[in-house]
């Protein structure tokens, strides 16, 4: 705005644009990373990981080890087994005043 104050779209363009960027720490922290790891050092890993695998013999490769990325437990995005019942999911969800909505079975 002309008198130097942000308006609430602006904010939110700009935070939409740092959340894009690997390398800063607000996306690190959303994505739960140990830390920032920007896009360039994810090719360098990826480059490190093709030659370590090129000059290795077959008979070792399932020995070697991937260059660490901060993204840590490689299940932690994954979906897990639901531990209640689709029941008990759709009686809180109509205790809560959703009773209408339609959930696919």
């Amino acid at each position: 705005m002309l008198d130097g104050t942000q308006s609430w779209r602006e904010a939110v363009c700009l935070l939409i644009e740092v959340v894009r960027d690997p390398s800063s720490h607000l996306a690190a922290a959303i994505a739960r990373w140990d830390h920032p790891y920007s896009r360039e050092a994810f090719i360098l890993a990826d480059l490190y990981d093709l030659t370590q695998a090129a000059h290795v013999d077959r008979k070792h490769r399932s020995q070697l080890k991937a260059y660490p990325r901060p993204t840590g437990d490689p299940d932690r995005g994954k979906s897990k087994r639901p531990t209640v019942s689709q029941a008990t999911v759709r009686a809180a969800l109509a205790a809560r005043g959703h009773g209408r909505l339609q959930l696919a079975s």
